[in-house]
């Protein structure tokens, strides 16, 4: 008799969908072979489940395979198109053979499609940080209002862009008074709950996404596009905005 709690799983048949549990802990110990062994067999019971082919893929990417890793994630696709995990996993795959445009394809999705997760964000500034300058087709410009761009000081102040095609200036303060109010209160609520540096705030109605971040001590930015606008899209344009934001103060100062 043994205390080992798995020894000899990868042998016994998946009893329902337990065995995503049990193949995901053999993983985590290192136990890849055995790992692959419970995902394989799941997968003989349970071939529409995307969480199976997840786990089969997580084990293989472990194992150095990218190639059957990412032709795991895919199927995992085709069972469940908003898999997020499976997402994640192929940008992981692109990110390790330096394909960071694809990487940045797969985070932009998974932002849509989890725009609350913070790891993905996280992963998508950690890529962005990594690449050169680019200048994309829609680059935002700080100065031209029809990309829906607005910076403001912390007291309420506009001092450049606007948010419409047509320029409309009280429509423009009224914007800077509420955003100041909120980056501040964004602030305010972070410190109170130790929760750090607020680096943007996200809003979402039925029409557009807006972002708002401070881009200095003094000054902060609003952008905003389309409700279709996947959300990690819409955070690497307002950290281009950003940068443009923090060189106009500065040439104005």
């Amino acid at each position: 008799m043994t205390d080992d709690p798995f020894a000899g799983a990868p042998d016994a048949p998946p009893q329902g969908l337990a065995f995503l549990e049990l193949g995901e802990r053999l993983r985590q110990r290192g136990q890849h072979a055995a790992a692959a062994t419970v995902a394989l067999s799941g997968l003989a019971h349970y071939p529409t489940v995307a969480d199976a082919h997840d786990l089969l893929a997580r084990v293989r990417a472990d194992q150095g395979d990218d190639s059957a890793a990412s032709r795991a994630w895919y199927a995992a696709l085709e069972c469940d198109p908003d898999h997020v995990g499976a997402r994640k996993g192929l940008a992981f795959v692109a990110f390790r053979s330096r394909d960071f445009a694809a990487a940045e394809r797969h985070l932009d999705i998974a932002a849509m499609q989890a725009p609350h997760d913070i790891t993905i964000l996280n992963a998508l500034d950690r890529l962005r940080g990594l690449q050169p300058a680019r200048a994309p087709v829609g680059t935002v410009r700080l100065t031209d209002p029809a990309g829906g761009v607005l910076l403001f000081d912390m007291q309420g102040m506009r001092l450049a862009g606007s948010v419409r095609e047509v320029a409309d200036v009280s429509l423009a303060d009224a914007a800077a008074a509420e955003g100041a109010g909120l980056v501040r209160e964004a602030a305010r609520v972070a410190r109170m709950l130790d929760l750090g540096t607020v680096r943007h705030v996200v809003m979402e109605t039925a029409d557009a996404k807006i972002a708002m971040l401070p881009v200095s001590r003094d000054g902060a930015l609003l952008i905003y596009r389309s409700s279709a606008t996947p959300l990690g899209r819409l955070l690497g344009l307002a950290g281009d905005a950003a940068r443009a934001a923090r060189d106009w103060m500065g040439s104005s100062s």
